[in-house]
């Protein structure tokens, strides 16, 4: 049972190289490159309670062209700030293309052409329970607006990826009819997926981007999923490791619902469990998350995978053992070093899981001398105090247990 060339343990990562088992990678069938569309202009405020000012959205569009995203996506048609930002973002262009979400109107796709955009995503209903009971649409006015506007776009020279939202529930008959028709008949460059409700299998994902590509021989398919059940991560990589090319992703999850995608843990994924290039500046990853959480307001959780604080912050005894001694061999005790993120170290916590060696690196930073048996009692008081307070403990309440044990000893001699 071989592996493949990629390197899985380094002074930065380490994954299991199972993945990389001939066995295992008989079963992918990777595109040639894979490209990160972000979709936090628009998504974020798109989940609930999110409003972000014109300059935020132009700040946030500099983060992510500097962090390397391929490109980004602005719903421009949502307001006249936001026609007047869509403008004001193709002015400031820098490498990360703009492309504008336009729904199947070709006068939304118009507005893209007049403001210069690098390209449009159209949308529209792609279950046709929904254009029946909702919209009031059949299955062929549905067509025939993805069809029609499609054409609209790609005749007028605009890069064009069709995307049928919620069509994971549509009808998969009509699905091929659509897919197929935007690109036989409506000349779009590329066609997207969307688990709008999050709520395919990653299996079932594999499934279906292989399905599309034999509908549309080489013609890229894209993936756009939602995190209803958790699993937007795993189907992004499930949909690349099937041949997708592009995936959208949202920095901190950020999107209607439980979010999209986090682009965190997409890029990460694909780079070190796939073995492939994002183009992504990793060690931004972290930075780029505060910045989009301090705008929008909306603080990371503490267990969120990559960029939560719980990553590498360690309270248990044994963890902080491992970690310390791995660090002192300069090779990394998790899947990656905070460092790959951009992350300043790992953060040993005092607490009621703390052990005696944590305690007393922990002495030793503060400048405090103490024997084995001074350590024991220590860690004892650190533990008693931790569950009184249902809490970790400061390095300040470290002190005072200090100050109050060896004042105790004092009186006690």
């Amino acid at each position: 049972m071989s592996k493949g060339t990629f390197q899985t343990r380094t002074d930065k990562h380490w994954v299991t190289e199972h993945n990389f088992f001939d066995d295992v990678k008989s079963q992918i069938s990777l595109p040639e490159q894979v490209r990160i569309h972000d979709v936090t202009l628009r998504e974020a405020e798109q989940a609930p309670h999110i409003v972000l000012r014109p300059d935020e959205k132009i700040r946030i569009y500099e983060a992510l062209d500097e962090l390397g995203v391929y490109s980004v996506e602005i719903f421009p048609i949502i307001s006249e700030e936001d026609k007047e930002l869509a403008k004001e973002l193709v002015k400031r262009k820098r490498k990360a293309k703009i492309y504008f979400l336009c729904r199947w109107f070709k006068e939304e796709v118009d507005f893209a052409l007049e403001c210069g955009a690098d390209g449009v995503v159209v949308e529209g209903a792609g279950n046709t329970t929904f254009g029946k009971y909702v919209l009031n649409t059949s299955p062929d006015e549905m067509y025939k607006n993805f069809v029609d506007t499609t054409l609209h776009a790609t005749k007028n020279g605009l890069f064009t990826a069709v995307m049928p939202w919620d069509s994971n529930r549509g009808p998969i008959e009509f699905m091929e009819r659509v897919y197929k028709g935007v690109v036989n008949e409506g000349g779009a460059n590329h066609v997207v997926i969307a688990d709008t409700f999050g709520c395919a299998l990653p299996q079932a994902t594999t499934w279906y981007v292989r399905k599309l590509m034999e509908w549309v021989p080489g013609i890229p398919v894209e993936m756009h999923a939602h995190n209803d059940f958790g699993m937007a991560t795993s189907v992004m990589l499930s949909a690349v490791a099937a041949g997708a090319t592009v995936v959208h992703t949202s920095i901190n999850c950020l999107g209607e619902r439980a979010g999209n995608a986090a682009t965190d843990e997409v890029a990460l994924g694909i780079e070190l469990l796939l073995g492939m290039k994002t183009g992504l500046n990793l060690n931004l990853l972290y930075p780029v998350a505060q910045l989009v959480s301090e705008l929008t307001k909306i603080p990371i959780a503490r267990n969120k995978p990559v960029t939560g604080d719980n990553e590498f912050t360690c309270e248990s005894g044994m963890v902080a053992y491992v970690i310390d001694k791995f660090a002192k061999s300069n090779m990394p005790s998790q899947a990656y070093s905070p460092e790959t993120i951009g992350r300043d170290g790992y953060n040993i916590i005092l607490g009621k899981m703390s052990g005696a060696y944590s305690v007393a690196m922990k002495l030793r930073e503060a400048g405090i001398e103490a024997t084995k048996e001074q350590v024991a009692d220590i860690t004892a008081l650190i533990k008693a105090e931790s569950s009184i307070r249902k809490w970790s403990l400061t390095e300040t309440d470290l002190k005072t247990i200090v100050k109050a044990y060896f004042a105790d000893q004092l009186v006690t001699k």
